[in-house]
């Protein structure tokens, strides 16, 4: 038969359940003692083929005993046996005289025997609960460095290692108390177990006192129906050897104090010094996650400030040419305008005041992208969401655009008898705008643009509405697509051909997150890019895969 791990653990908790019932023990011994009586007699008794054998039969119940319920529990079933077997199987029967001599010394001899081989199952079963509790403890050490080394989330690391020393040291309850981050007061972090409302920090003066003295000492004390019991005194043993009801260790790293351990003993729980000691052990691990967790906020704090730092000089280095380059145009061009010894024609005038609305529609579209940016960088994006005709969307921001890019012809292919998309519509049109806009940066003159709208019902996502805009540019190399989406990123080389600050698709990669949907990139060196902003549909929406004539531009095979 293969071993199975679940009939070990319930051979373990019925081991420990008759520990923690010494009565268990004495009961069984006592029923096994009842129960040889009839089957011996059966057998002949003192008179039959099992007599010499009969004391050996009455060791058994005198073993198991011992080995359930310790020592007591072994001496008085020893007695029990001594007894029936006097009564039961030694003549004269049913009497307590001895006739034979021989007799009186087999049953001497029997309860020495008896009481012996006891005391060595008592033995046995000490160790057995010493392997048992190191075993624990061990499982519970390493559960503790488990969570130290794979998790830095106190939510999840707290509550576990409540529950570990619970388990592990039979407590009633056991909870892990940190001082609030702006004041003197503890709350409870983590909570294995019910706490009386005697030892409750948000309803005993008491345990505020304590745990004011251990904050203030850094020792370990504890309270015992009201009265507190310090750790030199605890250490030192108390006069009835039982525990408080309630144990308040500091959890230290250093001279710092990181929190609290409560824990919460079980009546009649007696005093182990070697528990003590693991729990000691268990203890430090605690502290040091609490440690670990406090160095790791403080990483967090300062990584999110050089990143910070990171982000003030991108911006500076890549938007202080852009913000003075139209700020150049407009000044050159107004500056010429007012000059008195130039008489400017109609027509140059007209030129430079189209030159002075070109450049400040530009700064206005370079301030409009860091607004966006700073919202999304502080997460404040909140869509306005209502039900919008992306056809009509994709017809406007094209005619709109077409004029700024008249190198290229931005073509439309959008799929007839398209849905509405509860959306926001002035997040997906600026979306839309810089995905158009980064196309028609990014392809050579004559290359068109073409923008594509479709509703398609993928495999692995619900009902979607995809917008793609596909060019034929150089391509993104399979290294940068993952950073394509990065604030102030831009391709390796694309410095010298095209302008921009880097963040046009951090801003559409963050407005169309905001709207519950995502962006996807499919780019060929050589051939060109396609993006796609893939926004959910109505739930329940039903529609088979819908392209246009065009929609193969989309997946960059481009007609020849």
């Amino acid at each position: 038969m293969a071993w199975n791990p679940r009939h070990s653990y319930i051979w373990l908790s019925a081991y420990e359940f008759s520990a923690r019932h010494r009565w268990i023990g004495i009961a069984a011994g006592l029923g096994l003692v009842a129960l040889l009586v009839p089957p011996l007699t059966q057998a002949g008794g003192y008179y039959g083929f099992l007599g010499p054998s009969i004391p050996l039969f009455f060791l058994v119940p005198m073993l198991v005993a011992s080995a359930l319920g310790g020592r007591i529990a072994g001496v008085i079933v020893s007695v029990a046996a001594v007894v029936v077997w006097d009564w039961f199987f030694i003549p004269p029967l049913h009497t307590p005289t001895i006739y034979y001599p021989r007799d009186l010394l087999a049953l001497i001899v029997f309860l020495f025997d008896a009481l012996l081989t006891g005391q060595l199952a008592t033995i046995a079963r000490q160790r057995a609960d010493d392997a048992i509790r190191r075993a624990r403890t061990s499982e519970a050490l390493y559960d503790v460095s488990m969570a130290l080394i794979g998790n830095h989330n106190l939510a999840a690391i707290l509550p576990a290692l409540t529950q570990r020393l619970r388990a592990t040291f039979d407590l009633q309850a056991s909870a892990i108390l940190l001082r609030d981050p702006h004041g003197s007061a503890w709350h409870t972090a983590a909570l294995s177990g019910s706490i009386p409302d005697g030892l409750n920090i948000n309803r005993s003066r008491d345990v505020a006192g304590v745990l004011s003295w251990v904050g203030t000492t850094g020792q370990m004390c504890g309270l015992n129906d009201g009265a507190s019991v310090a750790g030199a005194e605890y250490q030192a043993g108390s006069r009835d050897k039982s525990r408080p009801s309630a144990q308040f260790w500091p959890l230290r790293v250093g001279d710092r104090l990181v929190g609290i351990l409560e824990l919460i003993y079980k009546p009649g729980t007696d005093l182990d010094p070697q528990r003590d000691r693991l729990l000691t052990t268990l203890v430090n691990g605690a502290a040091i996650a609490l440690e670990q967790e406090r160095l790791f906020g403080e990483e967090r704090e300062a990584m999110l400030a050089r990143e910070s730092d990171r982000l003030k000089s991108a911006l500076l280095s890549s938007v202080s040419h852009d913000l003075r380059t139209p700020l150049a145009g407009i000044k050159a061009a107004s500056s010429s305008l007012l000059q008195d010894d130039v008489q400017w024609n109609e027509e140059d005038r007209r030129a430079f005041v189209m030159d002075i609305d070109a450049e400040a529609d530009r700064l206005s579209r370079l301030v409009s992208n860091l607004l966006d940016l700073s919202r999304i960088e502080a997460g404040a994006i909140k869509p306005a969401r209502d039900w919008e005709d992306i056809a009509e969307l994709v017809e406007r921001v094209v005619r709109r655009l077409q004029p700024r890019f008249p190198e290229h012809q931005i073509a439309m292919d959008v799929a007839p008898g398209l849905p509405h998309a509860y959306t926001d519509v002035v997040h997906i049109e600026q979306a839309l705008t810089n995905l158009i806009e980064n196309a028609g940066k990014y392809s050579p003159g004559g290359a068109p643009i073409v923008v594509a709208a479709q509703a398609t019902s993928p495999p692995d996502h619900a009902a979607e509405l995809h917008l793609s805009v596909a060019d034929r540019g150089p391509g993104i190399a399979p290294a940068e697509r993952d950073k394509i989406f990065d604030t102030f990123y831009r391709i390796a080389g694309s410095g010298g051909r095209t302008g921009g600050t880097g963040m046009g698709l951090t801003i559409v990669k963050g407005l169309v997150e905001a709207n519950g949907g995502r962006v996807e990139l499919a780019s060929e060196p050589g051939k060109g890019s396609s993006f796609t902003i893939a926004l959910p549909l109505a739930e329940g929406y039903d529609h088979k895969e819908t392209r246009g004539e065009g929609a193969a531009a989309a997946s960059l095979e481009w007609p020849s």
